[in-house]
């Protein structure tokens, strides 16, 4: 997926983000961190709310998405906003942020119970920890779409293979209670689209994960064209509706 597609995507879901980082009391001064920041543009919105007397980093595996995140930064003229290239299995802080986010970050990973420790003990005491992540399961079409229903499984199957978790939304809340967090609270964004750049999540995410799905041996070259193909035809109808993955916000607080 190209970084153009990525922040057309990002625009789409932008606003469910904003509110629910908005009931999460962001104050200033505040020192925060955003796991798997992508191109930075949660961590600059972010940093807009914690205003100048706050930091925040943001941290992710791919040096492209963190060029582009300074780059943001610095057309943004935002200071206090800073970006690393990082493992987040490496994060080792301790008692040191006030609030850490992450967004369809756990669902990629084998071991997302690793990473909660890691992040209840990077938060100081009374440190909120706020999540975004998938339950693909809920990722839905109409009319029926056989072609749609194949990509959403093969999503699903493709995590899977590799030792993740598409549906780890359903999940987060038990896991952050199990990792010691309490004052958990979750809600469900999802946006649906009839018309508009929002149709193309499909055929997008398809066309990102065609590539692992051909390396892995899930599905042949010809049967990911063939897919592609229809999730294309079936976004340009103008009875169609596509919806993205369900997505879990949850909000926890370090005991």
């Amino acid at each position: 997926m190209g970084n153009n597609e990525l922040e057309m995507l990002l625009g789409t879901i932008r606003s469910g983000t904003t509110c629910f980082l908005e009931k999460a009391g962001l104050k200033g001064g505040m020192n925060c961190l955003d796991l798997g920041c992508g191109i930075g543009d949660i961590t600059l919105t972010i940093a807009k709310h914690i205003g100048i007397s706050g930091q925040i980093l943001g941290l992710d595996i791919d040096k492209r998405s963190i060029e582009l995140a300074f780059r943001s930064a610095e057309l943004s003229k935002i200071n206090h906003a800073k970006f690393k290239v990082f493992d987040v299995y490496e994060l080792n802080d301790k008692s040191t942020y006030d609030l850490i986010y992450s967004r369809f970050l756990l669902s990629h990973l084998s071991n997302p119970k690793v990473i909660l420790k890691k992040i209840w003990l990077a938060l100081k005491a009374k440190g909120r920890v706020l999540i975004e992540d998938t339950d693909y399961s809920g990722h839905f079409s109409n009319p029926l779409s056989i072609h749609f229903n194949s990509y959403v499984s093969l999503y699903q199957r493709l995590l899977k293979k590799r030792g993740a978790d598409a549906n780890l939304g359903q999940k987060l809340a038990w896991l952050l209670k199990e990792t010691g967090f309490v004052n958990v609270e979750l809600q469900i964004s999802q946006p649906v689209h009839t018309e508009g750049k929002g149709k193309l999540m499909a055929e997008i995410m398809f066309d990102g994960i065609s590539k692992a799905l051909i390396e892995e041996g899930i599905i042949s070259t010809s049967a990911a064209k063939k897919i592609h193909s229809e999730l294309v035809n079936f976004r340009k109808r103008n009875d169609s509706v596509i919806s993205f993955p369900r997505i879990f916000q949850v909000s926890a607080v370090r005991r």
